[in-house]
């Protein structure tokens, strides 16, 4: 997955045009939220899955949960962003501009990625003697892991993308 500054610069400011153009509908706060019920199911279904596994305390159990609804609810929000900035794409943008190719292919595989540390967290609440305690402490590490790791991936393409964007509106304020 090669691009060059230029390629990305110049497919922004392109992307940049459409966008301001579109007559595209603002997505419902629920067709965004979407993305982190997934892994929120996949951690509450271990979560609940705890009391049945060897060694269990309760009150830590319930604080971890009332934690836990909180950490997901702050992640499935701060997701909906990056779905809500796919959904004012113009039609066609990812079979169009390679930058968009890329960054939705980057995007499914940290979410593959998280998804399945999700799942490996919940396997070791029920198969260790650490239960939901290792459930709630390696979700959030790996989680901000990730989130680190995709950061710090997808900064390589923002410096070009913010001089595209704004010889979009340089090119738009000259007309």
């Amino acid at each position: 997955m090669t691009i060059t500054y230029e390629k990305i610069k110049s497919e922004v400011r392109i992307i940049s045009e459409e966008m301001v153009n579109s007559s595209n509908k603002v997505p419902s706060i629920f067709s965004t939220v979407k993305y982190g019920l997934l892994p929120a199911g996949v951690y509450f279904t271990f979560f609940l899955a705890c009391p049945f596994a060897d060694v269990f305390i309760k009150n830590i159990w319930m604080f971890l949960g009332f934690l836990s609804f909180f950490f997901w609810v702050f992640i499935s929000i701060f997701i909906s962003g990056y779905s809500q900035f796919f959904s004012l794409l113009p039609e066609g943008a990812q079979e169009r501009f390679e930058i968009v190719r890329i960054c939705c292919k980057k995007m499914k595989v940290y979410y593959a990625v998280w998804l399945a540390s999700v799942f490996v967290a919940g396997l070791l609440a029920l198969f260790t003697i650490w239960n939901v305690i290792a459930l709630a402490v390696v979700t959030v590490l790996s989680t901000v892991l990730i989130a680190l790791a995709f950061n710090f991936d997808m900064s390589r393409y923002q410096l070009a993308s913010l001089f595209g964007v704004i010889s979009a509106i340089k090119e738009k304020s000259i007309k």
